[in-house]
């Protein structure tokens, strides 16, 4: 298990934050499922189901985001932070969520619990990709708007 190309799957948050919209947000998490759930798939799979190396794995994957936040700048430090807990939320739980390896969907619950364990007062729940992808709304300037005919689903 390579904790740093775990890690790079949060740490290149830059990449696919920036398409974190409605029209972006399925291509970058097409994008970042092709490159990513190859390595989460082994690296969960090594595990062989064990609570205690799922854990460790959740552990080591935590510690090596909290050194990258320790080699950052300290005025940089809590907007890396933040970054990289919307990856987390938005990109690898959804990920880990829909991969067909059984033992991903329980990571990602106890990768959840670790991180509430470790940091209390920012803990984040997990949606699945469909939960999230469905809650883009079309608004502008906060007044909710209809969508395009182009993009509505009226039966």
């Amino acid at each position: 298990m390579d904790v740093q190309m775990l890690c790079a799957a949060v740490q290149e948050a830059p990449a696919y934050l920036n398409w974190f919209t409605r029209k972006e947000y399925p291509l970058a998490f097409r994008e970042y499922a092709e490159r990513f759930a190859p390595a989460w798939t082994a690296a969960v799979r090594e595990t062989a189901g064990e609570e205690t190396a799922l854990t460790a794995l959740a552990d080591n994957f935590l510690e090596g985001l909290e050194q990258g936040w320790r080699r950052q700048r300290f005025w940089n430090r809590s907007s890396v932070r933040v970054n990289e807990k919307q990856m987390v939320v938005s990109f690898l739980t959804p990920l880990l969520l829909g991969l067909e390896e059984p033992l991903c969907p329980e990571f990602a619950q106890i990768l959840r619990d670790r991180w509430a364990a470790r940091w209390p007062k920012d803990s984040y729940q997990t949606a699945a990709y469909a939960d999230i992808n469905s809650g883009f709304r079309y608004a502008i300037m906060g007044i909710p708007m209809q969508p395009p005919k182009d993009e509505r689903q009226d039966p």
